[in-house]
């Protein structure tokens, strides 16, 4: 049993950190508003931005979501999810575009309005593959088949 709710970290926040490849192979990284819907997440951005152009490149990248420096008890063990994921271009007025659009108007109301009239912006959706969640000392979880469960001593990490 899980003694936090890696989900409940998530739906706390409104950005999400992304981990992208450069054409050169160095790293990228970045951020982007999100919304969440059935362990999916979608981001909206702009064909123009580096993480974009990356995302297009190399659909497999890392995602990250941590605890406010101002409100953790530990600098040394902020709480944290980490994804490995698969991402896929959302075709524009789709019934997924047009559902996770409303969800981005609810969640961030005018801004994302205009976010969905400008045909630069693509949708993305993010599909966890393997995952990490680390609440202190002792608390990770390891996100495997959907679900996240107690990191097991000894056993590979993957």
């Amino acid at each position: 049993m899980l003694r936090n709710d890696p989900w409940e970290l998530i739906a706390s926040m409104k950005s999400l950190i992304l981990s992208t490849i450069n054409a050169d192979g160095s790293p990228h990284s970045s951020y982007a508003p999100f919304i969440e819907k059935e362990q999916r997440f979608y981001i909206s951005l702009s064909a123009m931005s580096t993480h974009s152009r990356n995302i297009m490149r190399t659909p497999t990248i890392s995602i990250l979501f941590i605890e406010d420096e101002s409100n953790c008890s530990n600098i040394f063990a902020r709480k944290r999810v980490t994804f490995d994921v698969r991402v896929k271009p959302i075709e524009r007025n789709s019934i997924t575009f047009n559902g996770a659009m409303t969800l981005f108007e609810d969640k961030f109301g005018e801004m994302a309005t205009i976010y969905q009239t400008m045909s630069d912006f693509y949708l993305f959706e993010l599909t966890p593959l393997k995952g990490r969640a680390v609440f202190g000392f002792g608390q990770a979880y390891d996100f495997k088949n959907g679900t996240f469960g107690n990191v097991g001593v000894g056993k590979e990490k993957g």
